[in-house]
């Protein structure tokens, strides 16, 4: 091995084994209860009285960013973390410009500019949230989310609880597991949505992606499962147990291929290309009429989908009514008698393409599908983009049937859980140690040098 290259193998051997500054336990504790206070935004008493104003408190991880700088400033973190933003910003940029021009060119689909503003500052709260915890704590900031939300989700219980009695409340969660989600009373005021889906997401991670090697990581990884289980199983969302199973099946497969990346991204190109035939289900009724044949309760979905029917055509020209669109129409038709509840509209896919037109749904699809996945695989390793793509196919199961593309917790595990993964390529990266070259070494290199890149015999 030449000089030049044993010099630069020492370079990287210093990057990827650089020992890493601690985050001190105070900024540590700070941004955790950050973190469980703005989660517990999501009960339903705090929920109602303030919205989604409590999640804004998430913003408290930049403070504690800012500490931490100052104690232990670490300017390769730093710039890794800030490296994410950019790619990450390209969905804000989509939905504010898509947005925009919809308003811009027709001014009287501009009512939702409000509520609009404020999902878009939600959705970059999440960014936010994710960089700066993974700047605070790289590849541990999974490990503290998901603890924080074990606190959350344990908080809402205990502050339910005394609504119906320690009894009947412990009744109604064991009535809930054995009957696989059938309760009421208690277990029915734990039914939170979006913090029930991230759960689903850190299960797939402690099932499939977790570290195992030593005794501390395994039993960190048994208690991550069974807890995820736990609050998924309490959260009512029975749709979340098969869409895991099925994604760890998928993992096990893929891992089994010779190559996996190329697997990856035809995955992606395939939920791409699903997302336009699942709008076509539904537009035309053959998805409602299936699932009918089949004895399946639609609890009201049928109508929710057909109803906005007038309101777009599946048209490659079709515009979009603007961020937020929809939540107009679904107040128009409560107004008018049609639903008894302003419901939302239980189709992200639907919602989306109605919302940001043909053009915006392809961007929005395109981005999630198609360019994170190859970010995560080119920028990082294929493992980084398998994790990645086994959140988004579990979370494209719920966009089927829900409103989980924009759930504040649900997008902020979608991106930070494969970006604090992506750290521990630093921790276990093993390149080769610089040392100095041998006197032959030496001498071969010399010996290249004024031959002028002949090589010739050095003995």
């Amino acid at each position: 091995m030449t000089n030049n290259k044993l010099l630069q193998n020492g370079t990287n051997g210093e990057r990827l084994q650089r020992s890493r500054k601690e985050c001190p336990v105070f900024i540590v504790f700070l941004a955790v209860t950050c973190t469980v206070l703005a989660g517990l935004g999501d009960w339903k008493v705090l929920n109602d009285a303030f919205g989604a104003l409590p999640k804004a408190i998430a913003l408290g991880t930049i403070v504690c960013a800012f500490l931490n700088f100052l104690v232990a400033a670490d300017f390769v973190n730093l710039k890794k973390a800030m490296g994410y933003f950019p790619i990450l910003l390209v969905l804000i940029a989509v939905y504010s410009l898509v947005s925009m021009y919809i308003w811009i060119t027709d001014f009287s689909k501009a009512a939702s500019i409000g509520r609009a503003g404020q999902k878009i500052l939600f959705q970059t709260i999440t960014i936010i949230y994710a960089v700066f915890m993974c700047y605070l704590l790289e590849d541990r900031a999974i490990n503290y989310l998901f603890f924080s939300m074990c606190a959350t989700n344990t908080a809402i219980m205990l502050l339910e609880m005394p609504k119906y009695g320690f009894a009947a409340s412990v009744s109604s969660v064991v009535t809930c597991i054995v009957t696989f989600g059938e309760a009421e009373g208690f277990v029915r005021a734990l039914e939170i949505h979006d913090i029930t889906f991230l759960f689903g997401q850190f299960c797939i991670y402690y099932l499939m992606f977790a570290p195992k090697t030593t005794t501390s990581e395994k039993r960190l990884r048994r208690w991550g499962v069974i807890l995820s289980l736990f609050f998924m199983l309490v959260g009512l969302k029975r749709s979340t147990l098969p869409a895991v199973l099925l994604v760890c099946v998928y993992i096990k497969l893929l891992r089994m291929t010779r190559k996996p990346g190329k697997l990856i991204l035809a995955t992606g190109i395939g939920l791409f290309l699903f997302s336009y035939l699942y709008l076509y289900l539904t537009r035309s009724g053959i998805l409602v009429a299936f699932l009918e044949s089949l004895g399946i309760d639609m609890m009201g979905r049928d109508v929710l989908w057909s109803l906005p029917n007038k309101y777009y055509t599946l048209s490659p020209f079709w515009k979009g009514l603007g961020f937020e669109g929809v939540t107009d129409l679904v107040n128009t038709w409560y107004k008018e008698g049609l639903i008894n509840r302003a419901y939302p509209l239980h189709n992200d896919f639907l919602k989306i393409f109605i919302e940001l037109g043909a053009v915006g749904f392809t961007l929005w699809a395109g981005i999630n599908y198609i360019l994170y996945p190859a970010y995560w695989m080119m920028r990082y390793d294929t493992e980084t983009g398998m994790l990645y793509m086994a959140i988004l196919a579990y979370m494209t199961v719920t966009y089927l049937t829900d409103n989980t593309a924009f759930y504040f917790w649900s997008c902020i595990g979608l991106r930070l859980i494969p970006m604090s993964y992506s750290y521990r390529i630093s921790k276990t990266g093993n390149p080769k140690q610089w040392k100095a070259p041998t006197p032959k070494e030496s001498a071969d290199e010399i010996w290249l040098i004024e031959m002028g890149g002949k090589v010739g015999n050095a003995e």
